[in-house]
């Protein structure tokens, strides 16, 4: 069972030098730990499970939970990583643990569970994962949930081949066999926040087969942002950096200069206005009412799809003309306000500058023309 150290290290206790930088950090502490020891008599399953509805992957993030809570996901995060830092896995790693473990108990040390599920990762003691003692100390259960050599005996993250070039839902579900495989996607960006606030290196490289026995291919320096990933952009794709900015919220107000009859923001407007002054012979559409799915930014004004003439997987000169789009809305977007783009399979988000496997958002087939936004670019704003 993790101790009073343990969480006194991860919320930073360890560092404080003056009394009463240490009497402040403390009190946070007993704080913490009153959270942590109450959290299980605090909710049942039901509750837990209500915040984060399996309803598809990138529809939504999880409302940002404020005071003690973020306080307990952080420390729990910081437990989390220095398992992995210890093993020598890279970042993506832990960024796969932390979106796990919010999808399973919201980052949160339960007692209780889906049958006899416990712990961060909601591991089951009948199916091999460890008693339940072993399970509710963290650093135990993140070293289980990473697998290897040491027991216990359901494969862990280093024991699935090329987990690290999976899109990351895909490696969380070949470790925890959910019944909504899709679900742990949408936690993506929670996780990144966690792990900013907590001072943990995502980016960081590492063996991602760390602690595996038997002989293996090694990458080098496989990291989330890494040539594990930037590889599979493929073409003329390029990678961008991280530019989210503030961008303040706009009223749907302007006609569509698209023609579509509907209304867009003002942010969108002058967005194809640029395109169009920048990029020759662009066929493009923003507003549609976009019916079957009420999550998408199109009938909010706030979204433009940009054809490109033909499949590109069998045509080279739409692809080309593809890349060209894809990449000038990345170079331009911190001054358009561009939140992501979706092109050939990948997504790239202004929040974390990198391309990515596009999952469809369990709204689209990925593998259509369509779905897998191979006939078009899309633009959304912020």
């Amino acid at each position: 069972m993790f101790s009073s150290r343990d969480l006194a290290e991860a919320s930073g206790l360890g560092a404080a030098r003056s009394v009463a930088g240490k009497a402040a950090l403390i009190g946070g502490l007993v704080l913490l730990m009153v959270l942590v020891m109450l959290a299980p008599f605090g909710a049942r399953t039901k509750q837990v499970s209500s915040a984060c509805p399996p309803n598809g992957p990138g529809n939504a993030n999880d409302p940002v939970p404020t005071g003690q809570l973020r306080v307990t996901q952080i420390a729990y995060a910081k437990i989390i990583d220095s398992v992995a830092v210890a093993r020598g896995l890279p970042g993506q790693a832990t960024l796969v643990a932390l979106m796990t473990a919010l999808q399973e108990s919201q980052l949160q040390n339960l007692s209780y569970g889906d049958r006899d599920s416990v712990g961060l990762f909601q591991q089951r003691p009948s199916t091999g994962w460890g008693t339940v003692a072993q399970l509710m100390d963290p650093a135990y259960a993140a070293n289980a949930f990473f697998g290897g050599a040491q027991p216990p005996s359901p494969p862990g993250l280093v024991d699935i081949n090329n987990w690290y070039s999976m899109p990351f839902t895909v490696a969380a579900q070949a470790v925890q066999r959910s019944a909504f495989p899709d679900a742990y996607a949408r936690h993506e960006d929670t996780a990144r926040s966690i792990a900013e606030q907590a001072g943990i290196d995502l980016n960081r490289t590492g063996d991602p087969y760390a602690g595996r026995s038997g002989s293996h291919a090694v990458p080098s320096g496989v990291s989330p942002s890494g040539a594990a990933i930037a590889n599979q952009c493929g073409g003329g794709l390029v990678d961008g950096r991280p530019i989210a900015g503030n961008w303040p919220p706009e009223k749907q107000n302007v006609p569509d200069p698209t023609g579509t009859g509907g209304m867009v923001t003002p942010r969108t407007a002058a967005w194809v206005a640029k395109a169009r002054s920048a990029l020759p012979n662009l066929s493009i559409t923003c507003w549609d009412a976009h019916l079957w799915n009420p999550t998408s930014d199109h009938p909010k004004g706030k979204a433009c799809d940009v054809m490109v003439g033909a499949d590109s997987r069998k045509s080279a000169t739409a692809r080309t003309k593809g890349d060209q789009i894809a990449n000038w809305t990345l170079q331009t977007a911190a001054t358009t306000g561009v939140r992501y783009v979706i092109w050939y399979g990948k997504i790239w988000s202004a929040r974390t500058g990198v391309w990515r496997v596009y999952n469809g958002g369990g709204i689209y087939n990925p593998n259509d023309v369509t779905g897998g936004h191979y006939d078009h670019v899309h633009v959304s704003m912020y």
